[in-house]
């Protein structure tokens, strides 16, 4: 991981910082808390459910190596399910200390990471493990990712297996269907090209999607096909449309009070464990998920219809706007948007 300097985050949240010195006092979730002898405790706060292979395999895997390579000096306990920090509370709860280490999407905090959103763009990767080392080398290579996660210390970034169109009730095939449709949608940039398109997005976190669909709130969503089995979404969705038409980002990052307190030694250690590797194996399980999620669309029976290049070419027209706009936008705020955009291009034809 590359050498930082941090900034704190002038963050008006009275309630985390209440939340963190309650917690702090009681030693549970908050600033790394020294136990016996020179073991430090850390909290690992996320959003995903308990039995998501995020949880069970990746973060369970990293707090294994962690303990390990500190030889049992480390302890890390994970908590899933947003026990500790809503889905869009994540990264605020890692930057002012009310959890050490906290994972989200970050999409679900419009605004507070335009670089990082370039991979929300459609068409950059087509694998999840591809997207996450394209994700990375971008965070490595552009010092201006750095204030994005200012007052903490990233220790990996990963995307999702690229995004697909799921409806209930009635099929997708052309820019035609899409029209009137209202459509679960992860990200501004995503709600920008589903307008352009003629549908109405409705943003959401995905752990609200489930319910959405079922009780007809949405039409239909745009999602990882990870999600088919990672949220059950193979129980409510009739249809399924195959374009790879974005990723999902996620961040895992550490209070930079923590990471301080770990002190040398064990800092050594832990940045073995993180950085590219790690992002490309959390890319690749959700690969895996994908794979297993299409599937299970198989065997229940779901219409999967795979758009051509013909007709990729004609959702284009409407999508590929979306790509000046958000590089202007980015420019805007004197952030080198347009190079980040070519290089992640470059990075993902690789």
């Amino acid at each position: 991981m590359k050498e930082r300097s941090f900034k704190k985050r002038n963050l008006a949240l009275p309630l985390l910082l209440l939340l963190s010195i309650i917690l702090a006092a009681c030693g549970g979730a908050g600033e790394a808390t020294t136990k016996s002898g020179d073991e430090i405790a850390l909290d690992f706060s996320h959003f995903f459910p308990p039995s998501h292979e995020v949880e069970t395999i990746i973060v369970k895997e990293f707090i294994e190596d962690v303990e390990e390579a500190t030889d049992g000096k480390v302890k890390i306990t994970s908590y899933p399910g947003s026990s500790l920090a809503a889905p869009d509370g994540q990264f605020d709860a890692a930057a002012t200390g009310a959890v050490d280490i906290g994972m989200s999407v970050n999409s679900y905090n419009p605004n507070q990471f335009p670089l990082t959103s370039v991979m929300e763009l459609p068409f950059i990767s087509k694998k999840g493990e591809d997207g996450s080392k394209v994700l990375w080398k971008l965070y490595e290579e552009f010092p201006e990712f750095e204030a994005e996660y200012s007052g903490t210390v990233p220790l990996w970034l990963f995307t999702s297996d690229p995004g697909q169109i799921f409806t209930v009730g009635k099929p997708v095939k052309s820019v035609e269907d899409l029209k009137g449709m209202r459509i679960r949608s992860p990200s501004a940039e995503t709600n920008e090209w589903l307008t352009a398109l003629g549908a109405t997005p409705v943003s959401m976190s995905m752990n609200e999607t489930y319910e959405a669909l079922e009780k007809g709130v949405v039409d239909g969503t745009i999602a990882p096909m990870e999600a088919i089995e990672g949220y059950s979404l193979v129980d409510v969705v009739d249809y399924a449309t195959i374009g790879n038409f974005y990723m999902t980002t996620f961040y895992i990052t550490m209070n930079e009070n923590s990471w301080d307190s770990l002190g040398e030694e064990n800092q050594a250690a832990i940045q073995e464990l993180i950085g590219e590797k790690i992002a490309m194996k959390s890319g690749a399980n959700f690969d895996d998920l994908g794979q297993r999620g299409l599937d299970k669309l198989n065997e229940k029976g779901v219409e999967i219809y795979e758009l051509s290049d013909a007709e990729l070419a004609e959702w284009n027209v409407f999508i590929n706007p979306t790509v000046d706009k958000w590089i202007k936008k980015v420019e805007d705020r004197g952030l080198p948007g347009q190079a980040i955009y070519d290089r992640a291009v470059e990075l993902g034809a690789q």
